[in-house]
């Protein structure tokens, strides 16, 4: 990690669960962590678990689905810092309703704008902060399982992915899709993502989500996805790795 101590890291979704994870382990190994949170209270309450980490935490507020929030954050750590090395895409939404229930609008919205409008919107300005350096910084997006494969569903059971599922294949295809871009605008900049099965802080994994097999499966936490993530952004510059999947070990999803 030493290529990246004293550089600057942004991780949204930074409240709780894999994304707090994440900024966790980014402050231990010596990064500047601005965490994105519409409640940076949650992410102010993170440092109690840093106390004589080498790094810095702060909470930024910032919701990812408005274009101005995430310029007025983007431009805080800009003017603060001098500019973002490294972005950890991690805000994601997911809900209890089925794609095909009535009156679940404004949810959807909630669920696509953060997984993918969100993450190009963050996207777009990290590597503009990146280039203006002429750094050669690191995206890593968390994906998830269900970016991948949609499990067989079974008679009588609610359909386990939900809304989850498409919006986590949407960030499969910006990953590869927005990587393209970085090649053909000669960008000194890499893309990865890291998909992990189901984790202790996951709503399908939570009881009462409707998918009462999830209780059965052992699950991940939000520790081992934040050391996924130091694997990839720790490789030598000429390997790029463009996804990890983890899952724990017994998981049959």
């Amino acid at each position: 990690m030493e290529r990246w101590a004293g550089k600057v890291a942004v991780v949204t979704g930074a409240c709780g669960g894999i994304g707090a994870g994440i900024c966790k382990e980014l402050v231990r190994q010596g990064m500047i962590v601005c965490g994105f949170s519409r409640r940076t209270d949650l992410v102010e309450a993170l440092r109690a678990d840093l106390v004589g980490a080498p790094g810095q935490l702060n909470a930024v507020e910032c919701d990812i689905r408005s274009e101005p929030s995430v310029l007025y954050a983007f431009n805080w750590i800009i003017n603060t810092y001098g500019g973002v090395d490294l972005l950890i895409n991690n805000a994601g939404v997911i809900t209890k309703k089925l794609l095909l229930d009535d009156n679940n609008t404004r949810e959807l919205r909630k669920i696509f704008e953060t997984s993918l409008i969100g993450l190009v919107l963050c996207t777009k300005n990290a590597l503009k902060s990146m280039v203006s350096r002429n750094f050669e910084g690191h995206i890593v997006n968390v994906n998830s399982i269900f970016g991948h494969t949609l499990n067989q569903t079974v008679p009588g059971l609610k359909p386990l992915n939900g809304s989850f599922a498409p919006a986590k294949f949407g960030v499969t295809a910006l990953t590869a899709y927005l990587q393209q871009e970085i090649f053909y605008l000669n960008i000194k900049a890499t893309m990865s993502s890291v998909s992990p099965g189901l984790t202790d802080t996951d709503f399908l994994a939570q009881p009462g989500s409707g998918n009462e097999i999830v209780k059965y499966m052992p699950r991940l936490k939000p520790e081992d996805v934040a050391e996924a993530v130091i694997y990839i952004i720790t490789r030598p510059k000429h390997i790029w790795i463009e996804d990890i999947i983890i899952k724990p070990v017994g998981e049959f999803l």
